[in-house]
């Protein structure tokens, strides 16, 4: 059987040092799940750094800490997870699940903005048509950019980045950390940490996708934005839900 191992990264901005009560909800009704399923999980977070790139490279090299070696040699196959997970999020259980066991080392689920109206963070590869790129076997998207708050990298995905980018390693050799989420201004845009993780990504190391079927919400204290980006692709003009189309 393969070993199965998953740590939560939270970075943690406010709320007096700790996440959303729905994020917690959420997060415990969860692990029953993934237990069931054969995860070993565990969790890390930062409090209130004026950083998130820095905060999550902390996180990261902490999760990387934890996990058995992928390159000892053994007759039981290993899955190292990192599971980013904004402080202000929540899911139906059983959702994060599916992101850890959708194919793939860089895997996400999308979520509305803080705003009235239903956008959700970003943007889907598609073809000459404008239909998004759908994997056939389970209906994730080819996706260019997305958010990291509901986002799965494995271990072999970090190792491939880092390879890619040496330039965004840091400390001491024997221990590297890598600045995955580093943002700022490239190729004259300036990139948000998330985004630029996925760029990157994309540019040199392999596929990123988002899992569309997911019921997310993002919270702005009592105000929720819940959203679900399968139904809202299903709405847009040629989908099956289409109002146009009554």
């Amino acid at each position: 059987m393969t070993e199965k191992h998953v740590v939560f990264c939270i970075p943690i901005a406010y709320f007096n040092g700790k996440p959303h009560p729905k994020t917690v909800e959420s997060l415990e009704a969860e692990l029953p799940i993934l237990e069931a399923a054969g995860w070993k999980h565990g969790l890390t977070h930062t409090k209130s750094s004026p950083y998130i790139s820095g905060a999550r490279a902390d996180m990261t090299r902490r999760a990387l800490d934890t996990f058995p070696s992928d390159f000892v040699l053994t007759d039981e196959p290993r899955k190292n997870v990192i599971f980013y997970i904004d402080h202000d999020v929540s899911w139906k259980p059983g959702d994060l699940l599916r992101v850890l066991e959708t194919e793939g080392d860089v895997v996400a689920g999308t979520y509305r903005t803080k705003e009235d109206g239903e956008v959700y963070m970003g943007a889907v590869f598609s073809n000459e048509k404008g239909t998004p790129l759908v994997r056939e076997s389970d209906g994730a998207i080819k996706t260019k950019v997305c958010p990291a708050g509901f986002l799965k990298v494995t271990t072999k995905a970090i190792d491939n980045f880092m390879v890619a980018y040496p330039e965004l390693t840091f400390g001491p050799m024997y221990a590297l950390s890598v600045d995955l989420f580093n943002h700022g201004a490239r190729n004259r845009l300036w990139w948000g940490e998330d985004y630029a993780f996925a760029d990157r990504y994309n540019a040199k190391c392999g596929d990123v996708w988002i899992v569309p079927n997911l019921n997310i919400a993002h919270w702005a204290g009592d105000k929720c934005y819940p959203g679900n980006f399968h139904e809202f692709l299903l709405k847009q003009p040629g989908g099956s839900n289409d109002p146009q189309r009554a």
